[in-house]
């Protein structure tokens, strides 16, 4: 009788034992699951906060690297075949406008871009919904060697609610700096090519440095909204005097 009570304790001792030891191996592959989960997302978060590089996220934002390889490959090469011409706002500097219709390709390109899309949804102000077509064209500029840049300005608002201002560095072998103004604190960025630079008007004083050497060529667009509620976005007076000078 003690023989087979033994035996029986013994059994189920090694079934207790077997279902400690599963239930120990489930809960370490959970956890390594956990463990993986959370690398991935502390990676993606570390990668994107790489990418930022300056701005305080409220008037200004700065992202390197922000289209594709290929997709900032494709445009880059669009642009290339473009022929500029002279500014009538300004002389450090030439510029084409591009007229939606002609170059749609390019417009699609960006304001049709999810990445792009999603970024501008998560910095909005919630009271509005973007625009992602645009009343007033892209603009593709050179500053070269000898330009003065631009001096320290606000830029204008020709909107209302303000629509975002957006600079896309195509290429850049000059020693041209971007400079802007936060907190009375002078701050400053070399631009290199695929750089994304966002900026609300009215807000943030900045600049655009001399170039002594080189060139460099970017891509200015915009991105309207429209308050919640309502149909469309204003625009106002002064819109109608700068769409007329930008040449196309």
């Amino acid at each position: 009788m003690l023989s087979m009570n033994y035996k029986n304790y013994k059994k189920l001792y090694l079934i207790l034992l077997i279902i400690i030891i599963l239930i120990s191996i489930v809960i370490l592959i959970m956890n390594n699951k956990d463990h993986k989960k959370s690398y991935i997302k502390y990676k993606r978060k570390y990668l994107n906060l790489k990418e930022h590089v300056g701005g305080n996220k409220q008037n200004l934002w700065i992202e390197q690297n922000f289209f594709s390889d290929t997709e900032f490959t494709n445009i880059l090469n669009y642009c290339n075949q473009l022929s500029l011409k002279n500014d009538p706002r300004s002389l450090e500097r030439v510029t084409l406008c591009l007229n939606p219709s002609v170059h749609k390709y390019i417009y699609d390109y960006i304001y049709k871009n999810t990445k792009f899309i999603n970024y501008i949804n998560s910095i909005k102000d919630t009271d509005v919904s973007a625009k992602f077509i645009p009343s007033y064209p892209i603009e593709y500029r050179k500053y070269f060697t000898g330009s003065k840049g631009m001096p320290w300005h606000k830029d204008t608002s020709l909107f209302d609610p303000d629509c975002f201002e957006i600079v896309l560095t195509l290429t850049n072998t000059s020693d041209s700096k971007f400079e802007w103004n936060e907190n009375n604190k002078i701050n400053q960025l070399e631009p290199k090519p695929n750089t994304l630079v966002i900026v609300r008007p009215n807000s943030v004083e900045h600049r655009v440095t001399e170039l002594t050497r080189g060139d460099r060529t970017i891509l200015k667009f915009i991105i309207e909204f429209v308050k919640k509620g309502e149909i469309n976005n204003i625009k106002k007076n002064n819109f109608s005097l700068e769409f007329n000078k930008c040449p196309h």
